[in-house]
């Protein structure tokens, strides 16, 4: 059974179906989405299929304009709960090794990773090249300015940024084949749910055949949803 939930401005929705429809007038099911996936398009846009009609394209100004009022800083990123940032990437970390190691063998190889959400230059230090999407232009200039000098040094293991793209994921298309690791954290609920299909139908290309997603989200207690209106999320 779905949940229901609320908005900022007071509304409560019965299903997060009726909330799409109120916020984009219409949103495409999950099996329409799964039938007509957005055709590849390299590192680039997705095209009208994954920016929809005006109010789609709204929902996401929307959260653009929100975003470009932040502060490039961790407290900023994280609405004034910096606090969390250290507990948040020692669990990535935790969860993350025992799994690269599983499925990579424990000798030192040369792995890719590809960051959808600036968190996982925190956690994966096994990691040799890490490339990062955001939309948001001052955000990338920030990690720009702060990973590129060269190797990250984080104990014996090190890892550098390589890759900046300023594109959102619903117009995102990762080089095939390329990464080991695909990392999405706190950034997916910015997308109604055919865009988020049609967004993993596009993403998993980038995969090696032993690739793996990690998505990491904030869940809600009571089970019910929330939506600020403000930034879209």
């Amino acid at each position: 059974m779905d949940s229901r939930g609320y908005d900022s401005g007071g509304r409560i929705f019965s299903n997060a179906t009726e909330m799409w429809v109120a916020e984009l007038g219409s949103t495409a099911s999950s099996a329409e989405a799964e039938a007509t996936p957005a055709a590849a398009a390299g590192n680039g846009a997705a095209g009208e299929e994954g920016g929809g009609d005006g109010k789609r394209k709204e929902w996401y100004s929307k959260a653009i304009a929100y975003w470009q009022s932040v502060d490039a800083s961790t407290e900023g990123v994280l609405g004034g709960y910096g606090c969390v940032n250290d507990a948040d990437v020692k669990g990535s970390d935790t969860f993350l090794r025992p799994l690269m190691a599983e499925r990579f063998g424990t000798a030192k190889r040369h792995l890719v990773a590809l960051d959808l959400s600036y968190r996982i230059l925190g956690c994966c230090y096994a990691l040799y090249q890490v490339d990062l999407v955001e939309p948001v232009p001052h955000f990338l200039e920030a990690a720009r300015e702060n990973l590129t000098g060269g190797m990250m040094h984080q104990g014996e293991d090190s890892h550098k940024a390589v890759n900046f793209y300023c594109v959102s994921l619903q117009d995102f298309t990762p080089e095939e084949g390329r990464y080991d690791v695909i990392w999405v954290q706190w950034c997916i609920g910015q997308l109604p749910d055919d865009d988020f299909i049609s967004f993993f139908n596009r993403a998993k290309i980038g995969l090696k055949p032993d690739g793996f997603f990690v998505l990491k989200e904030n869940i809600a207690k009571n089970g019910e949803f929330a939506v600020s209106n403000g930034k879209s999320e």
